[in-house]
């Protein structure tokens, strides 16, 4: 039944990716000189994967596409959304539409069609997320935050998918903690970073199972309770001086 549930989640994100094969067809603007129709990049539904994803995370965590922004005041863009402990019902609101790096739990990064060049950015994307608390004061304090590649499919087999990933770290000499920890592919696999080695990864050709094992991963990650306490006057930018009596 725990089988069975990932499986028809994951046939329905993968069937409900859009522009098929066969309307493609119909149109006839992807035919290729020998007639034959060149397949649909894969694509991704963000808002169908967070509401599924919603589902997923630790009763004690929301999804949003909310920013993130750590104490030092740094933000990275390139994030789609990420798992938050809440601290009020309004927080979106109340921080402007951003969540205080020290209540984030992991940041997602969607890569539909994971060609070379959608994965370098990613990648990229993920290096600027993995950058978060670097500049704070008490750095030491706030453990790296967990990041998740979430791609829809293409046409790499996982052996290029690794590769690709290991020559833009070595290319672009990225320090191993800026690293991503987990990337899917719905419905071919999985591409884990290895912890017990620098600069190691490990790709497991999942198919079916793939977004079980994402979860099951997902989950180690982020059940883990996070160090750094939470100090709101550190969001106050400005500074004043009250009358006391």
């Amino acid at each position: 039944m725990f089988t069975k549930y990932f499986e028809d989640v994951q046939k329905q994100l993968v069937k409900a990716r859009p522009g098929s094969q066969s309307k493609t067809r119909a149109r006839g603007k992807t035919a290729s000189k020998s007639g034959k129709t060149a397949p649909a990049a894969a694509q991704l539904d963000p808002g169908g994967l967070i509401k599924i994803m919603e589902g997923l995370v630790p009763p004690k965590l929301c999804l949003g596409t909310l920013g993130v922004i750590d104490p030092s005041g740094y933000s990275p863009e390139g994030v789609d959304f990420v798992a938050y402990r809440p601290l009020c019902r309004d927080m979106a609101a109340l921080m402007g539409g951003y969540a205080p790096s020290e209540l984030v739990y992991g940041t997602y990064h969607l890569c539909g069609d994971i060609g070379r060049e959608n994965l370098q950015a990613a990648l990229n994307s993920v290096v600027q997320a993995k950058k978060l608390n670097l500049f704070t004061e008490d750095r030491q304090e706030y453990p790296a935050i967990p990041a998740f590649i979430v791609s829809a499919g293409g046409g790499m087999r996982l052996e290029e998918i690794k590769e690709s990933i290991l020559d833009y770290y070595v290319s672009k000499s990225v320090d191993y903690a800026l690293e991503f920890d987990v990337l899917m592919i719905l419905d071919k696999g999985l591409v884990v970073k290895n912890w017990r080695e620098k600069r190691s990864f490990i790709a497991l050709e999942t198919g079916a199972a793939t977004l079980m094992w994402f979860f099951i991963l997902m989950h180690e990650y982020l059940d883990i309770e996070r160090g750094g306490s939470l100090d709101l006057r550190n969001y106050v930018k400005y500074t004043e001086k009250y009358a006391e009596y």
